[in-house]
């Protein structure tokens, strides 16, 4: 549950007493000769949120402009409300740097209430491209939605099949948060082992009328459609002959009344569709390679990811003879593969369950834990402080440049030691938030909590889940993060004998951490050491 924002009403109050006041800075002149040097000398005066805009703005300012934090070291993120006279901070800084997201609307509140006395802002939220919070298997949620994905995707599938076919045939990953607004520069390629496992056609049980209570439950939600009306576009939606598929290695098995036909496939790149609306998908495209199968020449996969990610939790495929250019151009028909352990119930449940979980959704506010992320916030930083103060141009652009390769080669090394390492899982027995981190290197892991959540006692479910994973993985290195009571981490740690180690967000750090000079640069390079260990 996130932090109550019990105090709007008084800062707001607050705020609009400080609009009325003067927001000039006293400057004491003999003449007004005098007056236009003090002015001209004048450093800016930046005010940051937390500390990873307070050590990238630093990073790039020197002793050009005062820099200062509103979270003070040692101080818990989410539970932090902010005093008058960090309000007041606020309306006569030259720029404002925050974050931006859930946690944050109490500042957009205050800066609403400012109106043209605001200063000028950063959101970082809005330098990236954003992803939404991600729970995956095992993770406890508030909301208890605990996966979301389908739910938008099924929802999307409805909405383009009412309107014109040009229209439609982004139908795969527009409603999906995570990439619906990526740069084409994100997608990365996979290979088929992402999609590996033993899956089974959706459409059998549509037939068999095992899914007819979600029809009825989102004729009911949504109150647009009947539930014959949804039927029919699950209908045709889920149409297939192939009841089953296999994926092992770089082979795939399909299954067709009882008869199997296979191959050996190629992988052939992706090709990313864009609508007229910006939104955009990607779609994972597959050649077979043995010459007499009788299985599709041509397959593409849509599971709503960019990047290599295994196991997902569905997944729509796209098969043919002709050319991967039919298949790009199929709108109407998206045939979609779950699990084969699951029942038809338990499918029936699980849509249920995302029909009701997309209300829920929220960004998540950890850019910054990208360092690919950070670069972008940096660059964006950089401009917006040439802007206000061109005089320092010259030294804002060669601190930038110096800290952005560093910033590169903070990004390779990663890349190193994820590509150098057998293991791809990581397991925080805390909060998770590290999505873009693990996004950006590809990797799987399995938390207690979001990054966002306010809990920190976890169900002994959860618990065990992580017990379980830890020693069927093997995992050496379980993972907390800054300011844990750890209490998760020790209990999964003394029935594994696992390592406990603290992997730093950067969110803020301790009064002992800024007293030594930490950086985001030192923090992450500390990460890169546990990384390598977590991973052996």
């Amino acid at each position: 549950m996130k932090r109550k924002l019990s105090i709007i009403a008084s800062m707001l109050v607050l705020a609009n007493l400080l609009v009325g006041c003067n927001n000039t800075k006293s400057i004491s002149s003999q003449t007004q000769e005098s007056h236009s040097n003090e002015v001209s000398e004048k450093k800016l005066n930046i005010v940051t949120t937390i500390f990873p805009q307070y050590d990238f703005t630093r990073q790039i300012t020197k002793d050009k402009a005062n820099v200062t934090m509103l979270l003070k070291p040692g101080m818990e993120t989410h539970s932090f409300d902010p005093s008058p006279q960090d309000i007041k901070s606020i309306q006569n800084a030259d720029l404002f740097i925050y974050t931006g997201g859930e946690n944050d609307v109490w500042i957009d509140d205050i800066l609403s209430s400012m109106k043209d006395k605001r200063p000028d802002t950063i959101k970082l939220i809005d330098c990236v491209n954003t992803v939404n919070e991600e729970i995956v298997e095992g993770m406890e949620h508030e909301h208890e939605h605990e996966h979301e994905h389908e739910h938008e995707h099924e929802h999307e599938h409805e909405h383009e099949h009412e309107h014109e076919h040009e229209h439609e045939h982004e139908h795969e990953h527009e409603h999906h948060h995570h990439h619906d607004d990526f740069e084409d520069s994100d997608v990365k390629d996979r290979t088929l082992n992402d999609w590996k496992g033993d899956w089974q056609s959706a459409y059998p049980h549509l037939l068999k009328g095992e899914l007819d209570e979600v029809f009825h439950h989102k004729a009911e939600d949504n109150k647009d459609k009947t539930e014959k009306e949804y039927k029919e576009i699950y209908t045709k939606g889920f149409k297939t002959d192939i009841e089953r598929i296999k994926i092992e290695d770089d082979k795939i098995y399909f299954y067709t009344n009882g008869q199997e036909t296979s191959s050996k496939y190629a992988y052939k790149g992706y090709t990313i569709l864009t609508k007229k609306n910006g939104k955009k998908s990607v779609r994972y495209q597959f050649e077979a390679i043995d010459k007499d199968t009788k299985a599709p020449k041509y397959v593409q996969f849509s599971d709503h990811e960019i990047s290599p990610k295994e196991n997902p939790e569905h997944f729509h495929i796209y098969v043919g003879n002709d050319s991967f250019n039919i298949l790009s151009n199929e709108f109407d028909n998206w045939p979609t593969y779950f699990s084969s352990k699951l029942t038809g119930k338990e499918i029936a449940e699980n849509m249920i369950g995302h029909s009701h979980s997309h209300e829920h959704e929220e960004i998540d506010e950890h850019v910054w834990t990208s360092p690919v992320n950070a670069i972008k916030i940096v660059e964006k930083i950089t401009d917006v402080l040439i802007e206000k103060d061109p005089n320092n141009k010259k030294s804002y652009q060669n601190n930038s440049a110096k800290y952005i390769e560093e910033l590169k080669e903070l990004n390779d090394s990663f890349h190193k030691v994820v590509s150098n390492s057998s293991k791809k899982t990581i397991i925080f027995a805390d909060r998770f938030p590290f999505r873009y981190f693990a996004d950006e290197y590809g990797l799987k892991y399995y938390a207690a909590f979001s990054g966002c959540s306010a809990s920190t006692d976890a169900s002994p479910s959860t618990v065990a889940f992580l017990i379980d994973k830890v020693q069927a993985e093997k995992i050496p290195v379980v993972f907390t993060i800054e300011f844990s009571n750890e209490k998760i981490a020790d209990s999964v740690c003394e029935a594994t004998n696992a390592k406990k180690a603290m992997f730093h967000s950067c969110h803020n750090v301790s009064a002992d951490e800024m007293k030594n000079g930490a950086t985001y640069l030192s923090l992450m390079q500390n990460n890169i050491k546990l990384l390598q260990e977590a991973l052996s």
